[in-house]
């Protein structure tokens, strides 16, 4: 079987440690909001650690901070305000003694300027790795 076969992502994925503000409901019907940091991301959803679980179908809001290009040969940073829904943590369930639960969340809306800052820093760390 291809590496074509294997993957069914339709956005390309890539290793990055970005600060990552989640803000998630409480059941008392407030909200928490948690400062964590990714693993890796697309252009369609982010995957990051947390110490909390997080049920799946959750809607979040959240703001990554990327870096991205600004003239020839400098970095800036832009924020990337975001909404996404959890489909897939790890374990599965809440565990008592876990302390790190890995989340899965699929981008529903990010703002065009958002989209193109967070394009723009995927583009940065792939022409890294070349």
């Amino acid at each position: 079987m291809s590496d074509k076969a294997l993957e069914r992502r339709k956005a390309k994925r890539v290793n990055a440690s970005l600060n990552l503000e989640v803000k998630f409901p409480r059941s008392d019907g407030t909200q928490a909001v948690a400062n964590l940091e990714t693993i890796n991301l697309s252009s369609s959803g982010v995957y990051f650690k947390s110490d909390h679980f997080i049920e799946p179908m959750t809607k979040l809001a959240m703001e990554m901070e990327v870096k991205v290009p600004v003239a020839e040969e400098e970095e800036g940073t832009a924020l990337v305000p975001c909404e996404g829904l959890v489909v897939r943590t790890s374990p599965e369930e809440d565990t008592p003694g876990c302390d790190s639960y890995e989340v899965a969340v699929f981008f529903t809306h990010i703002e065009p300027e958002g989209m193109a800052n967070l394009e723009r820093h995927i583009a940065m760390i792939i022409e890294e790795m070349d």
